[in-house]
């Protein structure tokens, strides 16, 4: 079942195909408006309507396009935090400390295989709160979460959670524990999970707002928690 990228509404066909070279876009019962104009753009567009916090474009990435390798990106973004995370062991400046309540505290030695594991039970702790507070309202509202909601939820923080991929840039650049840069990149991210998380669980921007930053807290005191019960040192 695919979605009306302008009222999210649900909708059997997006088009219909005359020939090899010719298709018509339909338009939404609801709304009116061509269901999914997104088809007929080049993917270039919808990324760039991706990064301005497009709701429509999100739609039309989480409902009707098929994401088959999610996974992969799920993979990428575990990795290039787990790195990221690696890099504050052997960094001492104050700038580290500046941030402290917004990210992760480490050992200035560490084992890269017992962060890939920590970072990895941060992000599955991230998501289960989501998933439980999703399920909390709308137990509370009375609506049916099935799971294909669940299925969509979980690419809906994936992509939103994809910003992450930023800080590959920061250690790059070497400004990786700077606060300008370090609050830009996760103000942006937050910005992006919540667009993508609102988009599928039709939460209002407090609701999503609540849920999100609950979750983000439980992601830094999981893997602080983890730092100090179980030291990571070489």
């Amino acid at each position: 079942m695919y979605h009306c990228v302008n009222c999210g509404a649900k909708i059997e066909e997006l088009y219909r195909t005359y020939c090899p070279n010719v298709l018509k876009l339909l338009e939404c019962d609801r709304c009116g408006h061509l269901a999914d104009k997104y088809i007929e753009y080049d993917p270039a567009i919808i990324l760039v309507d991706l990064i301005l916090l497009d709701k429509r474009a999100y739609r039309h990435l989480l409902y009707n396009c098929d994401l088959k390798y999610c996974w992969k990106l799920v993979i990428i973004i575990w990795l290039i935090e787990s790195f990221r995370n690696l890099s504050l062991c052997n960094y001492s400046e104050s700038n580290t400390k500046v941030l402290k309540a917004f990210q992760p505290a480490f050992d200035e030695h560490c084992n890269f295989y017992l962060v890939l594991l920590r970072t990895a039970i941060s992000f599955a702790a991230f998501f289960i709160v989501v998933v439980f507070l999703t399920r909390i309202k709308k137990f509370f509202y009375q609506t049916r979460t099935d799971k294909d909601n669940m299925t969509h939820l979980w690419k809906a923080l994936v992509i939103g959670g994809s910003c992450k991929l930023l800080g590959l840039l920061e250690i790059t650049w070497g400004h990786i524990f700077l606060a300008p840069h370090y609050l830009l990149i996760l103000g942006y991210t937050l910005l992006c999970l919540l667009t993508a998380y609102s988009v599928v669980s039709d939460n209002g921007k407090l609701e999503s707002l609540v849920i999100i930053g609950i979750g983000s807290l439980v992601y830094n005191c999981a893997s602080n928690f983890l730092s100090t019960t179980f030291p990571i040192l070489d």
